[in-house]
């Protein structure tokens, strides 16, 4: 924790054994602060993190601020390997886990029009064939009365088939990327959690980030409408939004953006798309760009998909005591920052809440400053580069001096 504030906070380089330098927060020294052109600067914070490890070869942001007053989006780098394409405002980009956002979203919209209630069994919706034998903890097996809510929120306990270790000691994810040519079904990756996974606590004992869970929220979200997964969030959230270069993996892609491929993303030094173009659904499987992302999150807030009532009760936040940074909570697709101790004073430096991915993505909202923040590094080894581009941007948009 003590590592994560002096990383922040200051304006050094960290080097750990047999990795390079990693170069922290320099809008002040580098990007000329003093210079009072915010878009500048936010420019010249894109494009000072393209190259400083191996596996950020592109970036794509935007912020908004929520009143209208300031908006700017901006990219740097390679986004296509093959033929040195370069990263633009509008190349589309896997958002990865940000997509559970979409997802949560959907089920409340859904709830709100009474074609589900968040307390209803998952059994209700899907088959005994593909539940059974899913969530079996201590001997009792609570597949079937595992709830819609519990499966949102992260607190089903059932594993995690993306990131857990299956029996043959690797994660899903490292299968995904060792065979990128193979494509898994929805059903396979459930049945994995099924059949090489255990789960983590009884429903409603604990918070434990889940796919699979997700997964199974997209099969439901069919079932209680009666169609593909993707007619559904383009019809009560892409066509609605008018995000013209949004659509998820598998769906018919809008026409705009028809021959435009989504940036590579990159595992340390290897190019992993190929497994990124199939290899997720409900989970990670929309395909988006910064801007269309900043207007999602803009009209979750505004109260232009859900109602007040709704998004508090997505913003019913618990302990997450596995989340990949501390003091962060849990809602329904939601992250939150809420930091104490020694961690404290970061509360005015990272966003308040959104999500991210693991390909590098991200999607938050400052309370503090009203203001959205948007985009990806396209990189799935980079864990902290997103908070840290984001804590620049939050310090260069507030004119803070945060160290």
């Amino acid at each position: 924790m003590l590592l994560v504030l002096v990383a922040l906070l200051g304006a050094l380089q960290i080097v750990v054994s047999g990795a390079p330098p990693v170069r922290l927060l320099r809008t002040d020294i580098h990007c000329g602060r003093s210079s009072g052109d915010l878009s500048r600067q936010l420019q010249c914070l894109t494009s000072d993190y393209v190259g400083q490890d191996r596996s950020v070869r592109s970036i794509e942001l935007a912020v908004a601020k929520g009143d209208g007053s300031y908006s700017w989006a901006g990219s740097a780098g390679i986004a296509a390997q093959r033929d040195d394409t370069a990263m633009a405002t509008n190349t589309p980009i896997y958002i990865a886990s940000v997509t559970k956002i979409y997802i949560a979203t959907t089920i409340m919209a859904l709830a709100e029009r009474k074609l589900l209630s968040l307390d209803d069994p998952t059994a209700k919706y899907l088959p005994a064939g593909l539940l059974d034998g899913l969530d079996v903890y201590q001997g009792h097996d609570y597949s079937r009365e595992v709830t819609i809510r519990q499966l949102v929120s992260m607190t089903s306990g059932i594993p995690d088939y993306f990131a857990d270790r299956g029996s043959d000691g690797k994660t899903m994810f490292e299968v995904f990327i060792a065979d990128q040519i193979r494509t898994w079904t929805v059903d396979e990756m459930i049945n994995r959690a099924r059949t090489q996974l255990k789960p983590h606590f009884p429903p409603g004992a604990g918070v434990y980030y889940s796919d699979t869970g997700y997964q199974l929220l997209g099969k439901i979200i069919e079932k209680a409408t009666g169609q593909p997964l993707g007619w559904v969030l383009e019809n009560y959230i892409f066509g609605p939004l008018g995000l013209q270069h949004t659509w998820l993996l598998g769906s018919a892609e809008p026409g705009a953006v028809a021959a435009a491929a989504p940036a590579d993303v990159y595992n340390d030094a290897q190019n992993i798309s190929a497994a990124r173009a199939h290899d997720v659904w409900a989970d990670g499987g929309i395909v988006s760009t910064a801007t269309d992302m900043i207007t999602l999150l803009k009209a979750l807030h505004n109260g232009q998909l859900i109602s007040t009532a709704s998004l508090q009760a997505m913003q019913t936040w618990r302990t997450w005591p596995d989340s990949p940074f501390p003091g962060v909570q849990y809602g329904y697709g939601l992250w939150h920052f809420n930091l104490a101790g020694p961690l404290s004073p970061l509360n005015n430096v990272l966003p308040t809440w959104g999500a991210s991915g693991s390909t590098g993505s991200f999607l938050y909202y400052s309370q503090d400053l009203d203001l959205y923040i948007g985009g990806t590094v396209n990189s799935s080894s980079s864990n902290m580069t997103p908070f840290l581009l984001m804590a620049g941007v939050i310090s260069a948009v507030s004119g803070r001096d945060n160290s």
